[in-house]
């Protein structure tokens, strides 16, 4: 059974979508990275707690790891330490 959807908003940008949203156009649904400071502000608030969407991973590749940057090694540290296994802007958001 699907959903029928009307409207004649379209915008195919995800910050237009979410300030569409704020602005009481309908719904919208957009990663939370884009959407975090209206959850925590109340401005927009999750709908469907109980629907998983799939992960999204991110991986950095790099050639060798035999001749590995010191330079090249710190960004790796860096990214993992500041997103790690929840990102910044989960933190504090009520999750499923």
């Amino acid at each position: 059974m699907g959903v029928k959807l009307q409207g004649n908003f379209f915008a195919n940008n995800g910050n237009i979508l979410c300030n569409a949203a704020v602005g009481g156009l309908g719904i919208v649904y957009q990663p939370t990275f884009l959407v975090h400071e209206h959850l925590r502000s109340g401005r927009l608030v999750r709908l469907f707690d109980d629907w998983q969407t799939d992960e999204m991973k991110a991986y950095i590749v790099y050639p060798n790891r035999k001749f590995l940057l010191p330079k090249v090694r710190t960004f790796i540290d860096f990214i993992v330490d500041y997103f790690g296994d929840e990102p910044y802007w989960d933190r504090g958001i009520i999750q499923r």
